[in-house]
């Protein structure tokens, strides 16, 4: 759905731009315009620096960020592939002493997932440390890193839209989570947020504060709101996903559609 919606935008805006679209392989489009060429890969326009994509795909690395930057954010730590990472030592029991050390401080229940990511792909609830060590050993057999979090018991769960600077959309993802199979399954549907409502200005100042120490010119920030921790970064992500938003309805496609033009205009510059 993300993809066919975010395809459709990109060949609008083509279009009316003057540009031809073609997909050279999975998930990277060529635009061209006479014989200037121009490229994109996902739904990431080429706006950030190599080194603040990197950054940002990576939760543990983003959560120190912003940690070390005083922004309110949900701990992340990392877990490391022992035999990819084995040049570093001895990884098997760095990760036992991190494993352990995160239990003391944040206590079970704990959520599993890939370091990098999103989509929800391949997040656990764990209760226990037998089950924590289980999933740590089946999810290396593909994954290279990992990192574990506190729970939270989410209230509400805000997608920010950040293009240069400025907050341009921020919507309420109405999340709805359950454990299935040990796994968090996730069900969301969005709904965006006026200028004028509660919090806003909140919200917005959070997020411009965390793409501004991430040096990233657009991106998404997702932030969580609980009873006991108020609002937090979730994760920052700079391959911005809009295409779940804008199938609602006829005026969330046009928002979409508004800021991937901004991006769009500003790539092919």
């Amino acid at each position: 759905m993300d993809d066919k919606i975010f395809r459709k935008i990109l060949h609008e805006l083509a279009k009316e731009n003057g540009y031809k679209v073609t997909r050279i392989i999975d998930g990277v489009f060529e635009l061209k315009k006479g014989s200037k060429k121009v490229y994109i890969k996902g739904k990431n326009f080429g706006l950030n620096s190599a080194l603040s994509s990197a950054f940002s795909k990576n939760k543990a690395q983003t959560f120190e960020l912003l940690r070390r930057n005083k922004i309110k954010a949900v701990p992340h730590y990392e877990i490391y592939q022992p035999a990819y990472y084995a040049l570093f030592g001895d990884q098997e029991k760095r990760n036992k002493n991190r494993i352990n050390a995160v239990i003391k401080k944040e206590k079970f229940p704990l959520v599993l997932k890939p370091a990098e990511g999103n989509a929800s792909r391949d997040v656990s609830l764990v209760n226990g440390k037998r089950e924590l060590n289980k999933k740590v050993r089946n999810l290396f057999v593909y994954e290279k890193e990992l990192v574990l979090s506190p729970f939270r018991d989410i209230k509400h769960e805000y997608r920010v839209v950040i293009f240069n600077g400025k907050a341009e959309l921020i919507f309420d993802k109405v999340k709805k989570e359950r454990v299935k199979r040990g796994k968090l399954v996730f069900g969301a549907k969005p709904r965006m947020l006026e200028k004028t409502k509660k919090g806003y200005k909140k919200l917005e100042t959070l997020a411009k504060r965390s793409a501004k120490i991430l040096k990233l010119d657009f991106a998404t920030v997702d932030i969580i709101e609980t009873e006991k921790d108020g609002l937090e970064v979730l994760e920052i992500n700079s391959n911005v996903c809009l295409g779940h938003f804008g199938d609602q309805s006829k005026e969330y496609f046009e928002v979409a559609k508004g800021i991937y033009k901004k991006a769009f205009k500003k790539a092919i510059k």
